[in-house]
């Protein structure tokens, strides 16, 4: 699997996680333009990746192997709580912003190379 291809599969389930307690408020989505986000923020957007991705590998399994639907449904609802709050304990980064950051991401590749980039910096320390 390709780096690229987990940032995609990272931001589809992040996106799919946060999108629900979002939606709840029933406000439009955050948006930015993938050429204003900063260094700065692609760095705290990193930091938050990395944190949702720990929150969904921990769940992950459990998910998967919870018994019936009620289950299933109560786990991803502790997993998206979990993946919320992982977001707010990364400094210089909300759930609003780390939202339009992955939607610019989706659909900006000179965006989504510099989160590559810097995954592979943080990976690499």
């Amino acid at each position: 699997m390709t780096l690229k291809t987990q940032i995609a599969g990272i931001l589809g389930a992040t996106a799919l996680a946060l999108a629900t307690p979002l939606a709840a408020q029933q406000t439009p989505p955050p948006q930015i333009a993938a050429e204003d986000v900063t260094d700065a923020q692609v760095v705290a957007f990193v930091d938050a990746i990395l944190a949702v991705d720990a929150v969904r590998t921990e769940y992950g399994t459990q998910i998967e192997g919870a018994d019936d639907e009620a289950a299933k449904q109560a786990l991803v609802e502790e997993a998206n709580a979990a993946a919320a709050d992982a977001v707010d304990e990364v400094e210089n980064i909300t759930i609003d912003s780390y939202v339009a950051i992955a939607n610019a991401a989706g659909e900006s590749d000179a965006l989504n190379q510099r989160i590559v980039a810097r995954i592979s910096e943080v990976r690499e320390q």
